[in-house]
């Protein structure tokens, strides 16, 4: 291990006892490691914006196109209407000109919100549909996991029942009428008010999402365990090399 890399580990080392000094209290240490983190942080996502962001969309597309480039029609799109968008969105550093900064930032937003929502139905709800609804048949399920007979019947009964119970728990809600009595919208869909199957839906759903809850919890507890484990393992190692050193 060379210089340069021992003194990174020291620094790395030092930084991670700071961090886990609170486990026993709240303390200057631990405060300042999470400033220096932030501050790294910001730093660097200050970095990537500027060389992936700012510079290829604004800086280079307004010194290529040039003083004469400017004044051309397809250039008051690529060149100059973003300026004046970012231009405008400065104005919101100041809360006398913040109003004027508005439309800049419903572009923002808009913009971002409907990558957000988009990606989110084409990325993940959709995908996670269509891969439940493959689950369910024993044709293309059977081959890779090997399931077969009863297996597989009470396998995609659990999945079928999971899915169904858990949506219609948040559909199927508790709802209060003006009296104070307790109504469920099944009964207010069908006229009957019979709380007793809709209460069972609720429990059996509330029952999965607690199960899904409890493994979300027990699979972010081990995945800190594994990085606890390999900070240990890492203050292990820099000290073993740190004494190597020495020695």
């Amino acid at each position: 291990m060379t210089t340069l890399e021992l003194i990174a580990s020291f620094l790395g080392a030092i930084i991670t006892l700071m961090v886990l000094s609170y486990l026993f209290a709240d303390n200057p240490l631990f405060r300042l490691a999470i400033h220096i983190f932030i501050g790294s942080a910001s730093g660097y996502a200050g970095a990537i914006a500027w060389h992936n962001v700012l510079k290829p969309g604004l800086v280079d597309p307004l010194f290529a196109a040039g003083l004469r480039g400017i004044a051309q029609p397809s250039a008051l799109v690529t060149v100059v209407l973003p300026w004046i968008l970012v231009l405008v969105l400065l104005l919101k550093l100041s809360p006398r000109t913040a109003r004027y900064g508005t439309l800049s930032m419903a572009l923002l937003v808009g913009v971002g919100a409907a990558v957000v929502v988009g990606g989110a139905v084409s990325g993940t709800l959709v995908p996670q549909t269509l891969a439940s609804m493959e689950s369910l048949s024993p044709a293309s399920v059977a081959p890779q996991t090997g399931e077969t007979g009863l297996e597989r019947m009470i396998n995609v009964s659990l999945v079928l029942l999971g899915t169904i119970t858990t949506l219609l728990y948040f559909r199927f809600g508790q709802r209060h009428s003006l009296t104070g009595e307790g109504e469920t919208p099944l009964a207010v869909i069908s006229g009957v008010t019979v709380p007793g199957p809709a209460g069972l839906v609720r429990a059996v759903g509330k029952a999965f999402i607690a199960v899904t809850f409890g493994v979300m919890y027990a699979g972010a507890l081990s995945a800190a365990l594994v990085v606890l484990v390999e900070r240990l393992q890492f203050l292990r190692d820099t000290l073993s090399n740190l004494f190597g050193a020495l020695g």
